[in-house]
């Protein structure tokens, strides 16, 4: 039924006007200036002619079948139009018009009453409160859109929730001499929903890169579906917006106060492999690069430049954004010595020197792109009067072009003295870019499209040893007592189900039972405030640590129960401290499922907020880029002499974390933190859990 859409036989706009600061002039004269291959069918009772084109007062009044048909009216007019749509067979119908939903319940019922008249005729709905769609194809060369943007034909698509940022990108992307395969800007998505176009495009063989601006996702899960079965073969590139607090949350977990608005639909994204930024000249550079040339397969980038400074720009920019720098192979030394200026420098980056020939460079460039530790080969090339540079670019192209691997191109150079050299570049599809630090950046956008697409073959973790049948019962017993917390020892006992290294505890209500607690765990302990409202224990002095007999458990269980009276006490083996993490979970979207955070424990994570984020269910391969992604890394490791901790431990406990939340959707919130870790040998020590339910 889309093709109906992006693919129309005949065009109807219902509400077109000869007034030309209207919609209704503007979508017939973009699709007569667009050079639309079917008929065009203008329908106004008030007027005789439409430019040249005769005016219908009706669309039921039209000749011939329509498929699409724009609606431009008032928006109490809208469901009367749907009505005829119907009765004259439409297949399609974009409501241009506003008032919809957005404007509250009134516009709501609005738009019910417009779908349900739609369903009764089977007739699809684009919109209400949108721009509409374009097809640069030139079969079709349809512009069924009310924008001014000139419509090139490309092979990127571009889906915008936001009709001004689709705007911004079909422009930019125009100025840089790609322009488009096709366009939609949804509006309201009543039912012709953005993971419908999505999967359309999918299919679309014209279609090479997909751009998609967010600022809400409809059906997450459905949308994750078709998205990654499409990034398989096909780039997809998003911009997120909204991603900023605009004010205090309230939330009581570690974990749900660091996070940022809509955190998980960003971490979705990135799960089903689709590439995100935060910028929209860095995605329109990247799609260029995308639609252009080879996939890279991994991050190691391998620079050829003829002056030192852009080099070490290019270095900066590629190290900062997460890639490589590739060690070349002792072959490719060899043939570099061999062939270039014996000043030339063949390590990474190869300076073939200002005053290098044509030759030089397609040596350098062929000798990178057969070297095995390469993945991206880097072109830096400022254009000296002295140098055949249109000898250079021919044998660059020439390399590129034969090559299974991406070569960036930066030509820093004066465009219109230059434009023979530059147009050799474009002559052959091979993008080129103007400043090395946005050549970097392309260069890193196409090695994590790379990651993300090795991270999709990965499987969840999985562990043989889980009991949850008594998981299922501890769950249980707290929605039996009407609690939305559990307490710490049926928290820990949840956690001892799934295999995770639990402390020996117990929970109880009275002096004896502690002192008898304690004469079984053993001293030292710690004493520990049992009590829903208090969310941070430290803090409030419900914690008393390394209780070594029984008077300083006396007093201390008489200090806590004076200042929390009426609460319980949970006693702890008490613990040597060790290296401090967290790790937390909070389920923001019930569609997504559980966002993961892992990062340095204590009373620092909400200071240094160093912590990185995953989406459940995590693969061996999210576990370790999650302990390897925080910038304390290097204190895990070891530094300074000092042994770094056992991360085989740390990685199976993150892995089983990640199975219980994957068993458990009904817990909304859990923070462990502090746990332990030490080096090899020594089993990591949870020493605090909180887990709420909903």
């Amino acid at each position: 039924m889309l093709d109906a859409l992006f693919r129309p036989q005949s065009v109807a706009i219902i509400g077109a006007s000869n007034r030309e600061l209207t919609i209704g002039y503007r979508i017939v004269q973009n699709l007569v200036d667009s050079g639309y291959k079917g008929p065009i069918f203008t329908i106004n009772p008030k007027a005789k002619f439409i430019k040249n084109f005769v005016a219908y007062k009706d669309i039921t009044e039209v000749p011939m079948e329509v498929d699409l048909a724009h609606i431009i009216v008032k928006n109490t007019r809208v469901p009367g139009e749907i009505e005829k749509c119907g009765q004259k067979g439409v297949k399609v119908v974009i409501v241009n018009t506003a008032g919809f939903k957005e404007i509250g319940p009134e516009g709501a019922k609005l738009e019910e009453e417009m779908l349900a008249i739609a369903r009764k005729y089977g007739i699809r709905v684009f919109g209400p409160n949108c721009q509409g769609v374009m097809n640069s194809d030139p079969e079709v060369r349809a512009y069924c859109n009310f924008t001014f943007t000139k419509m090139v034909p490309g092979s990127i698509s571009v889906m915008a929730q936001s009709g001004g940022v689709g705007e911004v990108i079909n422009n930019r992307l125009y100025e840089m001499g790609l322009g488009f395969r096709m366009y939609a800007s949804y509006g309201n998505q009543c039912d012709i929903n953005a993971t419908e176009i999505l999967e359309y495009w999918g299919n679309d063989p014209g279609t090479k890169v997909i751009l998609l601006h967010i600022e809400t996702l409809a059906d997450a899960a459905n949308f994750a579906k078709v998205a990654r079965e499409i990034t398989k073969h096909k780039p997809i590139l998003a911009m997120k917006t909204g991603r900023t607090k605009l004010g205090a949350k309230a939330v009581s977990s570690h974990t749900g106060g660091m996070m940022e608005v809509d955190t998980s639909t960003n971490l979705l994204l990135e799960k089903c492999g689709i590439l995100t930024f935060n910028d929209e000249e860095e995605l329109c550079q990247a799609a260029r690069a995308l639609a252009a040339l080879p996939a890279a397969t991994g991050n190691r980038v391998a620079i050829v430049t003829n002056t030192g400074g852009p080099g070490i720009i290019v270095t900066d920019e590629i190290i900062e954004h997460g890639c490589e720098m590739a060690e070349l192979s002792e072959e490719s030394k060899k043939v570099l010595k061999e062939n270039l200026y014996p000043e030339a420098a063949v390590s990474n980056p190869v300076d073939v020197l200002a005053t290098a020939t044509p030759e030089h460079y397609q040596l350098a460039a062929a000798t990178l792109m057969k070297d095995p530790n390469v993945d991206i080969v880097f072109i830096n090339f400022i254009t000296p009067f002295f140098v055949d540079t249109e000898g250079v670019a021919r044998g660059l192209v020439e390399v590129a072009t034969a090559a299974a691997k991406p070569m960036i191109v930066v030509a820093m150079t004066e465009k219109e003295g230059w434009a023979s050299t530059l147009k050799i570049f474009a002559d052959a599809g091979i993008p080129t870019f103007d400043m090395p630090e946005i050549g970097g950046r392309v260069a890193a956008a196409m090695a994590r499209y790379a990651a993300l697409k090795s991270r999709q073959e990965a499987k969840p973790v999985a562990y043989s040893d889980v009991d949850r049948q008594a998981a299922a019962r501890l769950i249980e017993n707290t929605r039996q007592a009407g609690r939305q917390f559990m307490s710490q020892s049926d928290a820990f006992s949840l956690l001892a189900a799934y295999g995770l290294p639990v402390i020996a505890n117990s929970e109880v209500g009275d002096l004896d039972g502690a002192l008898a607690a304690a004469a079984e765990i053993g001293y030292p302990v710690t004493l520990k405030v049992e009590a829903e409202e208090v969310v941070h224990k430290s803090d409030a002095g419900g914690v008393v640590l390394n209780l070594k007999d029984d008077a300083a458990l006396r007093q201390a269980f008489d200090r806590l129960t004076a200042a929390f009276p009426g609460c319980r006490v949970f006693v702890q083996r008490f613990v040597d401290p060790g290296t401090e993490v967290m790790i937390g979970a909070t389920r923001e979207n019930p569609e997504l499922g559980h966002v993961v955070a892992f990062g340095l424990g204590g009373i620092f994570v909400e200071v240094l907020k160093d912590v990185v984020f995953r989406l459940n269910p995590l693969s061996p391969e999210d576990i370790r880029a999650m302990i390897r992604g925080i910038k304390g890394f290097p204190i895990l490791a070891g530094v300074r002499g000092q042994e770094g901790v056992d991360l085989a431990r740390l990685e199976e406990l993150l892995g089983r974390v990640s199975v219980l939340l994957a068993d458990h959707p009904e817990i909304a919130e859990m923070d462990l933190n502090p746990i332990f870790v030490y080096p090899a040998g020594r089993e990591p020590g949870l020493v605090d859990v909180r887990i709420r339910l909903v």
